[in-house]
């Protein structure tokens, strides 16, 4: 019979060895840390849902543009559907969504968690920088949202624009889709940045033609700016109305499409 062959046992490196006896502890250590952190993570998930410390006691609105019952009105409202529900539970996405509905012209509404038992409400309105002639006069923002309710107060000494429509389906807090507006609105953004608006007020704009966007000062002066290059047309404007032999009231129009301003006497 053939004579089987001995295995010999394989002997590892000491160095080895160490290396596979640190791997295992701190395998074993790392699997520790895992269960400890787990449990600690349900112990506190558990007390936070179900301590008295969190359930909610009060709501605060903050809004500049708001008037004071309103602000009430929203309060009381969050806290009589909420009151004492632990505020981990409370579904804040729900609550700025339903503020949503009832505010339409709100461009930011955001519903946080304040601890340990708090919910304050961020709301931020848009702005009406003029209004729209139409069927009626429509207030609108700088980005050319309608705003279907504004304070009246707040539409006083605003610019008119004339010339566009504004869509039955954009009247209630939409974007408006005129591409003349937005000209008109690039247009008042410019007047207000520019010098020349610190010493003269807009009373309206006409931008029923795109090309020849037309403003009045509130004197009643025809401006034919064109449209392109505000900034620039909006300083040859300054310097001309500052020219001391320019008699305004008989001033017609003045031209500014053509680098130099051009007036036209009444």
């Amino acid at each position: 019979m053939a004579r089987q062959k001995k295995i010999k046992n394989i002997k590892f490196p000491a160095a080895i060895k160490d290396m596979k006896e640190a791997f295992v502890k701190r395998l074993i250590n790392l699997i520790v840390i895992i269960i400890f952190l787990a449990v600690s993570f349900l112990l506190a998930k558990a007390y936070l849902y179900s301590s008295d410390y969190f359930r909610l006691r009060s709501v605060e609105t903050k809004e500049a543009f708001l008037d004071h019952r309103s602000i009430l009105m929203i309060n009381s409202t969050i806290l009589n559907q909420y009151k004492g529900k632990n505020v981990f539970t409370i579904n804040l996405k729900y609550i700025a969504a339903g503020l949503w509905r009832a505010y339409p012209d709100a461009k930011d509404i955001v519903a946080k968690i304040v601890l340990p038992d708090k919910i304050i409400v961020n709301m931020k309105f848009r702005k009406p920088v003029a209004l729209v002639k139409g069927e009626k006069l429509y207030p609108i923002d700088e980005e050319g949202f309608v705003l279907p309710s504004v304070d009246p107060a707040a539409l006083s000494n605003l610019p008119l624009i004339d010339g566009v429509s504004i869509k039955y389906d954009e009247r209630r807090g939409k974007k408006s889709s005129s591409r003349n507006l937005q000209l008109a609105l690039e247009l008042l953004r410019d007047i207000k940045e520019s010098r020349f608006a610190m010493e003269h007020a807009v009373g309206s704009i006409n931008a029923q033609d795109g090309r020849n966007l037309v403003f009045y000062l509130r004197s009643g002066t025809e401006i034919r700016v064109g449209y392109e290059d505000f900034m620039e047309r909006l300083e040859t404007l300054r310097r001309t109305l500052k020219d001391p032999r320019l008699v305004l009231d008989r001033v017609e129009y003045i031209d500014l499409r053509f680098g130099d301003a051009v007036i036209g006497p009444k």
